[in-house]
């Protein structure tokens, strides 16, 4: 296995962008956490750095974790596991799909992860903690659906540092891990622009929930003032609307040299353009690039 193969958090670099829609002049700049790796990218790469360490440390067998049909998270951590020569178990939400279903699964499973198909009701009962479990005769670490634990936390802390000056942060939503440690890491009066790529999603519950499972209660009341989460831009959910999607993308005609994925970062990215727009005073954003784009 060649150096070059593993992730790297060095690749990360913030790069300047312009779009013609950028009629108020706000200085706009990328995050391109996308540049960790392929497929183990941004935050994904985030909530697994010390997941990975772990199993190290207590030295289980292997990892188990959980998802749906498009989960970044499921190819990131098969993907990650074929890297270092960790055994993986990926549990599936819906007992109606098989590996066949679409090119994520199928590249988890090419990768030489085990997967599980899971009705809905059995996949509520998953534990929302980072658990060492026994199963098949041996011992492997459990994470939560997406990473959000605090091993996923502990990473997304890391995302964003004190030297980084900017008015507004921008980026996607799913489990709310990535944005609470990018409100939490940011600093007054840096305002956090979330927008979830789930319909009816409640972020504010969300993240207040996960901020108080995690032991970060107080340093949430103190930060989330400066949280404004924007429920608008799901496009009815997961992979759905995809022709609507790309053609709200392709008519930014962004002047940058990054691609963005329709299930998070194109969402997040229409809807902080969008808002931008109604915001007279320029402003220096920051866009979150939080990976996702499939090679596969």
């Amino acid at each position: 296995m060649s150096k070059s193969s593993l992730p790297s958090i060095e690749n990360s670099i913030i790069e300047s962008f312009n779009l013609p829609q950028n009629i108020n002049g706000h200085e706009l700049f990328i995050l391109r956490e996308d540049l960790i790796h392929s497929l183990i990218s941004g935050n994904k790469w985030r909530k697994l750095f010390y997941v990975f360490s772990e199993v190290k440390k207590l030295g289980v067998h292997g990892i188990t974790t959980y998802g749906g049909a498009f989960s970044n998270h499921l190819v990131a951590t098969a993907t990650a596991c074929k890297l270092f020569e960790i055994p993986c178990i990926l549990r599936v939400r819906g007992n109606e799909l098989t590996s066949d279903s679409n090119a994520y699964l199928k590249h988890c499973e090419s990768e030489g992860s085990s997967l599980e198909f899971l009705d809905r009701e059995a996949y509520k009962h998953q534990k929302y903690s980072d658990t060492v479990i026994s199963y098949l005769n041996k011992t492997w670490l459990s994470v939560p659906e997406g990473g959000a634990s605090e091993l996923g936390l502990k990473g997304c802390l890391e995302i964003i540092s004190n030297e980084m000056d900017f008015d507004i942060i921008a980026l996607a939503q799913g489990t709310t891990t990535t944005s609470l440690g990018v409100l939490l890491s940011s600093k007054h009066p840096t305002e956090v622009w979330a927008f979830p790529v789930l319909k009816g999603f409640d972020s504010v519950s969300e993240m207040d929930a996960l901020a108080r499972k995690l032991n970060y209660t107080n340093e949430w009341l103190v930060a989330k003032s400066r949280l404004k989460c924007f429920d608008t831009y799901h496009f009815s959910g997961y992979a759905k609307n995809q022709e609507v999607l790309n053609r709200a993308i392709n008519d930014l005609k962004i002047e940058g040299n990054f691609k963005l994925d329709p299930i998070y970062t194109a969402k997040a990215f229409i809807g902080m353009i969008s808002e931008l727009q109604h915001i007279k005073q320029p402003k220096k954003v920051l866009f979150i690039h939080t990976g996702g784009v499939l090679p596969i």
